[in-house]
C-alpha cells in the first residue's frame, strides 16, 4: 500500500507542531477544518478508488504537503484543502487508459482523458462544494483551479496564492518518498522495467523552476527529489 503521509521526517513534524497556530490563523477554528476534512474525504475516497492506481493516497500526500506549505506561504485554508482532496476526482468519469499508454510526460500532456478529467473534475466539485454550504465565489475559484491544475502555467498566470499552493503541493508529490513509485504506476510499468523507470526520474531534471513559484515549495522539491533519487545534488 501506498504511504498516505509523505510528511515523516522529523524536522517537519516540529514544524508542523510549532506553526499551527499560524495555520490555523487565517480560518475560524481547527475544529471547522477538522470537519470539513471529514466530510471531503468521506466524499472522495470512494470517486478516487474508481480513478487512476494511487490516486486517493496521492490526494492525501497532497493535501499533506499544501498543509505544509500554508504554514510557511501565504494561501486560504478553505480554499487550498478543498481544491486539493477535490482535483483528481474527474478521473473517476473518464476512460484513462490513454494516459497510462502514453509513454513520455510530454506525450501524457496531450492525451484527451488529462483535460477530460480536469473538465469533469470541475464539475463535480462544484456540485460537491454547494452541498456542503460553500458559497459561490469560493466554489467559482475552486472550480477554476480545479479545471487547469495540470497546466502550472495558466495556474500561475491567475496570481492567486491558494491556487499556486495547489499546483505546487499537487507536484510535490513527484519528488517525495512515493514519488517513483508514483511514476511506475501513473506509466504502467512494472519492477523489471527499471531502465524505464530511470530514464523518466531523469526527466524530472529541470522542472523545479516551471512547477514552484515559493520559495518553500522549490526548496522542499529540491531536498525530497535530490534525497530520493529524482534530482541530481546540487554542485
Amino acid at each position: 500500500m501506498e504511504d498516505a503521509n509523505p510528511l515523516q521526517a522529523k524536522e517537519t513534524e516540529v514544524a508542523l507542531n510549532r506553526n499551527s497556530n499560524r495555520f490555523f490563523s487565517g480560518i475560524t477554528s481547527q475544529k471547522k477544518i477538522k470537519h470539513l476534512e471529514h466530510q471531503l474525504r468521506n466524499i472522495v475516497k470512494p470517486l478516487l478508488e474508481k480513478a487512476r492506481p494511487g490516486d486517493y493516497h496521492h490526494t492525501l500526500r497532497s493535501v499533506a504537503y499544501g498543509k505544509l506549505l500554508l504554514i510557511y506561504e501565504d494561501g486560504d485554508p478553505e480554499i487550498v484543502l478543498p481544491a486539493l482532496y477535490l482535483h483528481d476526482i474527474g478521473w473517476s468519469k473518464v476512460d484513462f487508459r490513454d494516459f497510462i499508454a502514453a509513454p513520455t510526460f510530454a506525450m501524457k500532456r496531450q492525451s484527451p482523458s488529462l483535460d477530460a478529467h480536469m473538465k469533469y473534475g470541475a464539475v463535480m466539485a462544484r456540485d460537491i462544494l454547494r452541498k456542503i454550504g460553500f458559497k459561490a465565489p469560493s466554489i467559482d475559484l475552486i472550480s477554476l483551479i480545479i479545471s487547469i491544475h495540470d497546466y502550472p502555467e495558466k495556474v500561475f498566470d491567475m496570481k492567486d496564492p491558494s491556487a499556486t499552493l495547489v499546483v505546487e503541493a499537487d507536484r510535490l508529490d513527484r519528488f517525495g518518498p512515493a514519488g517513483r513509485k508514483r511514476i511506475k504506476t501513473v506509466f504502467g510499468l512494472e519492477n523489471h522495467q527499471q531502465d524505464k523507470i530511470l530514464a523518466l526520474t531523469k526527466g524530472m531534471e529541470g522542472l523545479v523552476d516551471k512547477w514552484f513559484r515559493t520559495k518553500t515549495a522549490k526548496s522542499l522539491a529540491i531536498k525530497m527529489g535530490t534525497k530520493n533519487g529524482l534530482l541530481s545534488a546540487p554542485i
